[in-house]
C-alpha cells in the first residue's frame, strides 16, 4: 500500500515564512554601508529573520549575523544577542549544519538565563528539540520540547504551550506512540481554537489526520483531512491542499473506492506539478502506480513506476548526503553532551571546595572576634567585680544582646563592606599607574563603577550606623506631624540617578494633603530603603509605585515593584537580622540585607507593622502602617 504524507510542522518560534515586507527590506540592502551601527543592526536583523529559513540565502544571513554580533559585542546588548544567536541557529539548521545549529542555541541559553528571559529560553529549547527530531533522536527532541513546555506553562504563555504540544505529538508519532500523540494533538487543537490561531489549527488538524491513519481509523482520518482541506482553501494554501488530497486518495484506495482515490491523486498531482513540489510528486507517482496495479492496468502501473524511479534516482545522492550529515551530527552531539556533563560535574566539585573554604574562613573570623570579645569581657568583669552581684541579671541580658549584635556586625564588615572597598582599591590602583592607557569611554565607565562602589559602601555604613544605634537603644523617637507626599518626593529626587540608570519610573499615588504623626526621619529611612530595594530587584524599563491609603486611624503605605519577587518561605526571614538574607539585584547590585531589618525596627518603634506580599518571579509589595496625625484623625471623625 502507498505511503501517507505526514505534514510535520516544526515550529521555528521566531521565523515567519510569510515574507511580508521583503520588498521594503530589499530596498534597504543597497544602503547598508551608509547606515550607522545603531540603525544598521535593526535592518540586518530584519533581513536575517526574513531569509534564515531558506538555505539559498545561507551565506548572506551568516554575513549579516556575524556583523550584528560584532556590533553587539561592543554595545553589550545581551537581549538582542540572544535573538541573533537564535536566528543563526535556525539558518544553520536550514542548511543541515546540525552541529553548528546546536552550538548557536546552546551559546544563547546562559545569556537568556542570566536575563531571566523566559520567552527566549522557551524558543531556544523548542528549536533544539527541532534539531534532535530532524536527526531522528526522538527522545532527545521530546526532552527539549518538554523543557519548552514547562517554561511556557509556568509563565502563562498558552500559545507557546500549544506549540509544544504540537511538536511533542510529532515526536511521539515518530516513535509510534500513537495514543500519546493523539492526546497531545487534541490539547493543541483546543488551544488553537480558543485563540483562533488559524496556522496552528491547520497544523493540528493535519497531524490528527495522519495519527488516525496510522491507527487505521480511516473514517476519522478522512474527517480530519476534509476539515484541513477546507482550512487550506480558506487561506489559499495550494501546497497544503495538495498534501491533503494525496492523503485522502490513500484513504479511498484502502477502502477500495477507486474512482474517488484516482480523482484525489490527479488533483494532488496537478497542484504539485504547478508548484514544482519534486519530492511530493514522487510520492504521488508511487501511489498512482499502486492504484493502477490494483485496477489490473499494468501498462499505466509500470508507466508511473518508471516516473517514480526517475525522481528517486535524481534525489538519491542528495538523500544519501543528508543521511551522512545526520549520522555525523548525531555522533558529534552525543560527544558534546558527554563533555558538557563532565564539565558540569567538575564545576560542581570546584564549587563545593570554594564553599568549604568560605565556611572555614567565616568560622575563623567568628572565633577571632569571639576571643577578642571574651578577653574584653574578662577584663571588664575583673574591674567591675564588686558591682557584679547587684547588676548580674541585668548585665547578662545586655551581654547576650550585645554578643548577637557584635557577631552580626563583624560578619557584615568581613563580607559586605569588603566588596566596595576592593573595587575602590583596584580601580584607583589602575588609575594611579596606567591612567594614560585608558580611553575616555573607559575612564567614564571606571568613574561610574567607582561611584557605584562608593554609594554602596556609604549606604551600607549608613544602615550599619542606624542598626547599631538601634541595638544599643541610642536612637530617640521624635514624633511630629509632617506631610507624607513631600517626604516621598524628596526620596524620588534622591533616587533619580538610580532610576535613570535602569530606565525605571517611580510613580507616587499619595494625597498631597496627607499628614502622619511619627518620627519623620525614621519614616523617610523606611521608604528610602524600600524604594532603593525595588530599584535594585526590578527589571529595567519597569514602574515602581508608592501608594498610601487611610484605614481607620492609621495609614497603610505600600511600595510595589515588578521585580524578581520573593519566595513565600522567605517572607518572614528577610526582616530578621539573624537570618541576614541578601540577594544580588537584576543588574548585579550587591546589598547587605540590613535595610529590611532596619525598616521593621523603625516601623515597630513608630507603633506600626510591616509585611510583604510576593511570589517568586512576580514582583513584590511591601506594606507598613503608621498612625495618622491627630489633626487628620479629628477631621475624619
Amino acid at each position: 500500500m502507498g505511503r501517507v504524507v505526514c505534514v510535520l510542522f516544526a515550529i521555528f518560534s521566531i521565523i515567519s515564512t510569510v515574507f511580508a515586507g521583503i520588498s521594503r527590506i530589499d530596498s534597504q540592502k543597497a544602503n547598508l554601508d551608509d547606515l550607522r551601527p545603531k540603525k544598521k543592526v535593526p535592518v540586518l536583523m530584519e533581513l536575517s529573520k526574513a531569509y534564515s529559513d531558506s538555505a539559498k540565502y545561507y551565506n548572506e544571513v551568516k554575513a549579516y549575523l556575524d556583523e550584528v554580533l560584532s556590533i553587539l559585542e561592543k554595545k553589550k546588548n545581551d537581549s538582542l544577542k540572544v535573538t541573533a544567536l537564535n536566528y543563526y541557529g535556525l539558518a544553520e539548521y536550514t542548511s543541515h549544519n546540525y552541529e553548528e545549529a546546536v552550538a548557536r542555541f546552546y551559546s544563547a541559553i546562559p545569556i537568556a538565563e542570566k536575563l531571566n528571559d523566559n520567552k527566549q529560553l522557551s524558543k531556544l529549547y523548542n528549536n533544539l528539540g527541532m534539531v534532535y527530531d530532524e536527526i531522528e533522536d526522538y527522545q532527545g527532541a521530546i526532552n527539549y520540547y518538554k523543557k519548552s513546555l514547562m517554561i511556557d506553562s509556568i509563565h502563562g504563555n498558552e500559545k507557546g504551550v500549544g506549540m509544544s504540544y504540537l511538536n511533542l505529538a510529532i515526536s511521539y508519532q515518530n516513535t509510534m506512540k500513537l495514543d500519546t500523540a493523539y492526546q497531545l494533538n487534541i490539547r493543541a487543537l483546543d488551544i488553537a481554537e480558543r485563540h483562533k490561531d488559524s496556522i496552528s489549527l491547520i497544523n493540528v488538524v493535519n497531524n490528527l489526520g495522519t495519527v488516525e491513519y496510522d491507527r487505521k481509523n480511516y473514517e476519522k482520518s478522512l474527517e480530519y483531512y476534509l476539515r484541513a482541506q477546507k482550512l487550506y482553501n480558506d487561506v489559499n494554501n495550494k501546497e497544503g491542499r495538495a498534501v491533503v488530497l494525496n492523503n485522502i486518495g490513500l484513504i479511498y484506495l484502502d477502502k477500495k473506492q477507486y474512482d474517488k482515490a484516482l480523482l484525489n491523486f490527479k488533483l494532488a498531482l496537478n497542484i504539485a506539478e504547478e508548484k514544482k513540489m519534486t519530492d511530493f510528486i514522487c510520492d504521488i507517482y508511487e501511489n498512482l502506480s499502486i492504484y493502477y496495479e490494483e485496477m489490473g492496468d499494468y501498462k499505466n502501473a509500470f508507466y508511473y513506476y518508471d516516473l517514480y524511479n526517475i525522481i528517486v534516482d535524481s534525489l538519491h545522492g542528495e538523500s544519501k548526503d543528508n543521511k551522512i550529515r545526520k549520522i555525523e551530527a548525531q555522533y558529534k552531539l552525543n560527544k558534546k553532551q558527554s563533555e558538557i556533563y563532565s564539565l558540569q560535574q567538575r564545576t560542581i566539585n570546584q564549587q563545593e571546595v570554594i564553599d568549604m573554604a568560605k565556611a572555614i574562613q567565616l568560622y575563623l573570623y567568628i572565633i577571632i572576634f569571639l576571643v577578642m570579645a571574651l578577653l574584653f569581657m574578662g577584663y571588664y568583669l575583673l574591674r567591675k567585680e564588686r558591682n557584679l552581684s547587684k547588676k548580674l541579671q541585668q548585665k547578662t541580658n545586655e551581654l547576650k544582646k550585645s554578643n548577637l549584635a557584635k557577631d552580626k556586625f563583624f560578619s557584615i564588615i568581613a563580607h559586605d563592606l569588603k566588596n566596595p572597598f576592593n573595587a575602590l582599591i583596584s580601580y584607583t590602583s589602575l588609575l594611579k599607574t596606567d591612567i594614560d592607557r585608558f580611553t575616555k569611554e573607559e575612564l567614564t565607565q571606571i568613574l561610574s563603577d567607582l561611584n557605584n562602589a562608593t554609594e554602596r559602601g556609604f549606604n551600607l555604613l549608613e544602615n550599619l550606623l542606624y542598626w547599631t544605634r538601634s541595638q544599643t537603644n541610642r536612637i530617640k523617637i521624635y514624633k511630629t506631624s509632617f506631610n507624607l507626599y513631600e517626604v516621598v518626593e524628596d526620596i524620588r529626587n534622591l533616587a533619580e540617578s538610580n532610576l535613570e540608570e535602569k530606565a525605571q519610573e517611580l510613580v507616587i499615588d499619595i494625597d498631597k494633603e496627607l499628614e502622619l504623626y511619627a518620627d519623620k526621619d525614621m519614616i523617610a529611612t523606611i521608604i528610602r530603603n524600600l524604594v532603593f530595594n525595588s530599584i535594585k530587584f526590578s527589571n529595567p524599563e519597569t514602574e515602581i509605585f508608592v501608594e498610601a491609603e487611610r484605614i481607620n486611624q492609621k495609614v497603610q503605605i505600600s511600595v510595589i515593584d515588578q521585580g524578581i519577587g520573593i519566595a513565600p518561605e522567605n517572607h518572614m526571614r528577610i526582616f530578621d537580622y539573624e537570618e541576614n538574607i541578601s540577594t544580588n539585584g537584576t543588574s548585579g547590585e550587591i546589598g547587605s540585607g540590613l535595610g529590611l531589618v532596619i525598616c521593621r525596627e523603625f516601623v515597630e518603634k513608630n507603633g506600626g507593622i510591616i509585611w510583604v506580599e510576593s511570589q517568586k518571579g512576580k514582583g513584590a509589595t511591601f506594606r507598613f502602617t503608621i498612625p495618622l496625625a491627630e489633626s487628620a484623625i479629628s477631621s475624619n471623625e
